[in-house]
This record gives C-alpha cells, structure tokens and sequence, in this order.
C-alpha cells in the first residue's frame, strides 16, 4: 500500500507544470508532521543538520554565544554551532539513556550561553522538565534535536513540541526521505515567516548573503516518500519497541548493559544500545554469525579534532567517554522476526 501510494505521488509531481504546484505538494507534507508532532507548524528542509543550523539563526544565535551540546551525539548537532561562529560548550550525558545530564547543565551557563541543544539520541527522549526549568530560570532557548527520534513521547507529548524541534528525515532514520530531508517543528505565530527568509533567501540582497543563510527547501520527491510512510510510523515504532523488549527480556548476559529509560519516556529506538567492556569482541562475534552491529560514534565530540580548538582534554566527560567506548548498537530494522531477535541474543549470552 505505501509503494503504490508513493509510485502514485511521484506520477503526480511529474505531470506539475509550476513551481507553486511542487510548493504546495511539499505544503501537504508539512502539515502533516506538524499535526503528528502536536505542533502548530512545520517547515520542510532539505537536511537535519540544516534544520539545526536554521533554529539557531532565526533564535537569533550570533557569534561568540555559547550553545550547550551533549558530548556524546553525532557531530552535525555540535558542528552547526560553529559554523554560524557560536561556541559549542559541551555537557556530560546520563549513563542510563545517553541523553543530555540535567545535573551537569547548570555548571556549564556563563552570561554568554542563549540555547541548549537536547539530544534525543537513539530514539531515547530526554529528561524534559528539568531542560525547561533551567531554560525558564536562565531565559534559554531550547532546541531539540529530535532526528532520531520520530514519535518519540516524553509525558505522552510527542518530542519536537517542547522547544524548536528539528529532524533529519535522511533514508536511514525511522521516518526516512527517499535520499536526505528534514524539518523544523514549531509552536508559536508568524514563525514560518522568518523561517521562510533563512530557507528561501533574497539573493538580491547583501544581508542575506551576509547572514549565512542559504537555499534548502525540501525538494517533492522526498514527500512523495514521506507522506505515505508518515500515515504507518506509528505501527513502525511499535516494531522497534517490540524489538527492543525483546532484547530486554532475553539478553540475561551479566557483562552487558542495557539501557534504562525515565519513567516519562516512551522511546522509538533508531538503535537498542548495550554497553560492553570487550566491544570489538563483541561486534567481532556477531559479525561472524551474519549479524550486523553499529559502533555509532567512536569518539565523544570533545576529543575529535573537528574541536580540538576548545582545549579538552580526557576526563572532562567521563560518561561520554565511557559510553564511546563501550557502546553497540544492536539491529533493530524492520525485517527482522522475533526468533532473528532471539538468536542474537543466544549469541551474546554465549560471550565471556
């Protein structure tokens, strides 16, 4: 039923013979997410990491202001701070769930720190109430980032509706575009007006182009994709929560870590982490068997060269690093069966 409905949208955009045609098609698409998301509105983009950039020029972001980051996510949500000329100021991560530590946020504000960046990562939505808090006590913008995590619910509302949510809607996320897009999730008026003028610059003017604003529009193609897929993710994520009990219940290794939600938190798992000491044994093992497992990201950010320039040295986030080192993210694609599930696990209760 969605290839047919998306073999469908791609015969209609074809036969478009204006440019407001292929506008309001994409139009369809943001409507619905916005909806989705329990959100006012939307903006279709053509990238997650250009998601995160736009949030932070239109909150008015500037060079020398301090954004806080968690130390352990994909580098685009720290990357996009510096390339607008802000700081990223990195914040240790809770081992539980490897989302942003509220504990640690507080000691890392100066009077230069406007946003912080909450990661949902790997599905897993962050501890929101206490983000808020600081962001009310300090008058901070909060920007979720919200790309692995599509459906994901904190206190029964959708993540992407708390602050400026951004997505990736790339092809390998729950919710995936025929190749890369993404989205802006928003909640107060008139919003999609000054967004407008980041996405779709005026290439007449010297401030536009001084404000480092750049064409990236979602193109049709990818809605054609999204808005059939956009109508089963929810079905999508239960798949990815059945499987994730699964790993919950049969994996009885004792050398491994599984991860742990707050009780305010339905996750949509992109990825099922476990935690182990021997990692490339691990990963070795299973990808002798035809399994394949996922190390995310090697290195917490603070230790790439990417940010070297800030001067961090080991130990300043003693959980990223851990979690960098130790973390496997097991599969959790929709292909596979219960017994797919729990063959994996036989095999990982057999490591010592």
């Amino acid at each position: 039923m969605v290839k047919e409905e998306i073999l469908q949208n791609i015969n209609t955009i074809l036969k478009f013979k204006s440019t407001k045609e292929y506008d309001e098609f994409v139009s369809k698409f943001e409507k619905l997410f916005a909806k989705y998301c329990d959100c006012k509105d939307s903006l279709a983009v053509n990238s997650g990491t250009s998601a995160l950039q736009l949030a932070l020029l239109f909150l008015g972001i500037k060079e020398g202001n301090e954004v806080l980051v968690p130390a352990y996510t994909y580098a685009a949500s720290a990357i996009v701070v510096s390339n607008i000329g802000a700081i990223p100021v990195f914040v240790d991560i809770k081992p539980t769930d490897l989302t942003i530590d509220p504990k640690d946020i507080e000691s890392k504000i100066t009077n230069k720190t406007k946003a912080i960046i909450a990661v949902h990562i790997h599905g897993n939505p962050c501890d929101i109430d206490p983000i808020l808090e600081i962001c009310k006590k300090y008058k901070l913008n909060l920007i979720e980032d919200a790309s692995q995590a599509h459906g994901a619910t904190y206190k029964g509302k959708k993540v992407g509706s708390f602050g400026v949510g951004c997505f990736s809607l790339h092809m390998s996320k729950n919710l995936g575009a025929f190749s890369s897009a993404g989205a802006i999730t928003f909640n107060a008026d008139q919003l999609r007006e000054k967004l407008l003028k980041y996405v779709q610059p005026d290439n007449d003017t010297v401030e536009a182009l001084n404000s480092g604003r750049t064409p990236c529009e979602m193109d049709a193609i990818q809605a054609c994709f999204l808005i059939p897929k956009l109508k089963i993710l929810d079905k999508m994520n239960d798949r990815k929560r059945e499987i994730a009990k699964l790993y919950d219940e049969f994996i009885t290794n004792p050398s491994f870590e599984k991860p742990v939600l707050n009780d305010k938190s339905i996750s949509v798992y992109r990825d099922y982490f476990i935690m182990c000491k021997d990692r490339e044994k691990v990963f070795k093992t299973l990808l002798s068997q035809g399994i394949g497992s996922k190390i995310r990201y090697k290195k917490p950010l603070h230790l790439t060269n990417t940010f070297k320039y800030l001067g961090h040295k080991e130990s300043d986030f003693p959980v990223a690093e851990k979690v960098a080192k130790e973390v496997l993210c097991l599969p959790t694609h929709l292909g596979l069966s219960d017994e797919d599930i729990i063959k994996i696990c036989s095999i990982l209760n057999k490591i010592t």
